[in-house]
C-alpha cells in the first residue's frame, strides 16, 4: 500500500496559500539530467510528472523566493553518478560509512558483513542503476510526487542521496551512517534518501551534518522516505547544522505496516530557514510512531518543525515530542498533527510540545492539530511556552550557579528529550553545538 493509494489527509496544507513558480526548471534541464545520469525510462517520466505537478501547483507562498533560484546552475553540470564497478575507493557504493574511511581493514570488514547479509547500502543513483528492480517498487511510494510542492520539486530534480535495503528478520546492530562533514564542498541540494526495512529487519540510520556546510545557491530541498514492512523497526536520526545561509526543506514520510514502528529523532541548529515536519502513516494493526526532536533558533533563524501521525489502522500508537528553543530574536514554529481515520479501533496518541525562550526578542508559536474519525480512540495533549526569567536565573545562583551555567542547564535540559535517543558519541558533539550556537551563552 502506498500513500497515493489512500485518501488524503486533512492535515496538508490549504491549496489557497500557493504561489506558481513559472517555467523554471525547465523540462529540457530534466531531460538532460535524467540523460547524462544513465536513468531508466521510468524515472525519466517520473521525473516530468512531478516537473508538471510542480508547474500546476506551485509553492507555498514564504517560499516564493525559489522562483528566482537558477536551477540549472545548481544540477545543470550534474554528470552521471559512480558505478559500482568504477568506484575505487567504495565511498559512492557505501556513503555514510565516511567515519571508517581512514581505517580501510575496518571500512572492508563492515561492507563485506553488509553484503553477506544481504544488505544493500548504496548512493541512490548507483542502485538505481545497478538494481533497478529493488528501488522502482519503493520509490516514490511514502512521498507520491502529489504529496507537496517540495516533493514535486525533489522528484524532478533528485541529484544524490542513499538507498538502504534491510532482508526480513535481518537485525543491523550498528548504525549506518550518512556524514556530512565540514571539509565537504558542497552537499546534494536535491537529495533523497530511501530507507526500506523488510518484515522484521531492524536498522538505525543517522543522517549527520555535525558542522556548519554551504550547499550551491545555499539551497537543500531533501526528500527521505522509509518504508516499514510487517514487523520491522527502523529509527532514522537526523543531525543538522547547516551554514546559517542555507535554506533547508525536508520532505520525511513513512509507511508503516502492522506490528512495525518507526522512530524520527531529529536535532535541527543550524540553517536560515529549516521547514520539516516528518509524517508516519500507521497501515497496519499494532503499527507504532514515536517522534523526538529538538531545535534551536537564533538571530535570523526560523525552525518550522515537528511531526504529523495519521492512525489508518486498528490499535496504532504514536508519540511526538517537540521542543523549541529561541534567543537572540530567534523564531520557531512547533507543528503536530495527529488524524485519526475511520475504523483505527483504539488508536491512542500523546503529544507534548514546549518552548523555551531566552529573551523578549525572540519569538515561539505552536500549531497543534488534533481530528478524529473515529471515536473509540485516545489523544492526550501537553504544552507549554515559557521564558527563562531573571527571578529564575537569580534563584539559581543563590544556591551557587553562576549565569551561564545556570542557562547551559536550562536549554541543555530542554534538549534532553532528543538527546537521550542519540548515541552518546553523537549526543556529546550535538550539546557542545548548542553551547557554540548560543554563542558562548551557556557553558
Amino acid at each position: 500500500m502506498t500513500v497515493a493509494d489512500l485518501p488524503p489527509t486533512p492535515l496538508r496544507e490549504d491549496a489557497g496559500r500557493f504561489v506558481t513558480i513559472g517555467n523554471a526548471p525547465t523540462a529540457e534541464l530534466v531531460r538532460d539530467l535524467s540523460r547524462n545520469r544513465n536513468e531508466p525510462d521510468w524515472m525519466l517520466r517520473h521525473r516530468l510528472r512531478a516537473l508538471e505537478r510542480l508547474r500546476s501547483d506551485g509553492v507555498p507562498a514564504w517560499a516564493a523566493f525559489l522562483r528566482d533560484v537558477d536551477f540549472e546552475g545548481i544540477v545543470g553540470a550534474e554528470g552521471p553518478p559512480h558505478s559500482p564497478e568504477t568506484a575505487k575507493d567504495g565511498s559512492s557504493i557505501l556513503p555514510g560509512l565516511g567515519a571508517l574511511a581512514e581505517s580501510e581493514a575496518a571500512y572492508r570488514s563492515v561492507r563485506r558483513d553488509l553484503e553477506s547479509r544481504g544488505v544493500r547500502f548504496s548512493g541512490l543513483g548507483s542502485a538505481l542503476a545497478s538494481t533497478p528492480n529493488l528501488v522502482k517498487p519503493h520509490f516514490g511510494t511514502a512521498i507520491p510526487m502529489d504529496d507537496h510542492p517540495f516533493a514535486a520539486l525533489n522528484g524532478s530534480l533528485w541529484t544524490g542521496g542513499s538507498f538502504v535495503y534491510v532482508p526480513p528478520d535481518v537485525h543491523l546492530e550498528i548504525p549506518l551512517q550518512a556524514e556530512i562533514r565540514a571539509d565537504y564542498e558542497k552537499v546534494e541540494p536535491f537529495e533523497r534518501n530511501l530507507i526500506v526495512a523488510d518484515a522484521g529487519a531492524q536498522i538505525t540510520y543517522i543522517e549527520g551534518c555535525t558542522a556548519p556546510v554551504y550547499t550551491p545557491d545555499q539551497l537543500h530541498v531533501s526528500a527521505i522516505e522509509v518504508l516499514a514492512l510487517p514487523r520491522s523497526r527502523v529509527r532514522y536520526i537526523a543531525l543538522q547544522n547547516f551554514s546559517r545561509e542555507v535554506d533547508n526543506l525536508v520532505m520525511k514520510r513513512a509507511l508503516v505496516h502492522e506490528g512495525a514502528t518507526i522512530e524520527w529523532v531529529d536535532a535541527n541548529l543550524g540553517s536560515r530557514r529549516t521547514w520539516k515536519v516528518p509524517r508516519a502513516d500507521l497501515l497496519g494493526p499494532g503499527a507504532v510512531a514515536e517522534f523526538v526532536g529538538v531545535a534551536l533558533a537564533g538571530r535570523r533563524q526560523h525552525q518550522d518543525v515537528g511531526a504529523e501521525v495519521v492512525h489508518r489502522a486498528p490499535r496504532t500508537r504514536s508519540t511526538i515530542v517537540n521542543r523549541g528553543i529561541v534567543h537572540t530574536g530567534g523564531r520557531a514554529t512547533l507543528r503536530s498533527g495527529v488524524h485519526v481515520a475511520p475504523q483505527a479501533l483504539g488508536a491512542s496518541a500523546s503529544v507534548e510540545w514546549s518552548a523555551l525562550m531566552l529573551d523578549a526578542d525572540s519569538r515561539a508559536e505552536t500549531v497543534p492539530t488534533i481530528e478524529l474519525d473515529e471515536a473509540d480512540a485516545e489523544i492526550v495533549q501537553a504544552g507549554s511556552i515559557r521564558k527563562v526569567s531573571d527571578e529564575m536565573l537569580f534563584y539559581m545562583a543563590s544556591r551557587g550557579v553562576t549565569r551561564d551555567e545556570a542557562l547551559r542547564m536550562v536549554v541543555l535540559g530542554a534538549a534532553d528529550a532528543a538527546m537521550a535517543r542519540i548515541p552518546v558519541e553523537y549526543a556529546v558533539e550535538v550539546e557542545r553545538l548548542i553551547e557554540l550556537e548560543l554563542g558562548g551563552g551557556v557553558g
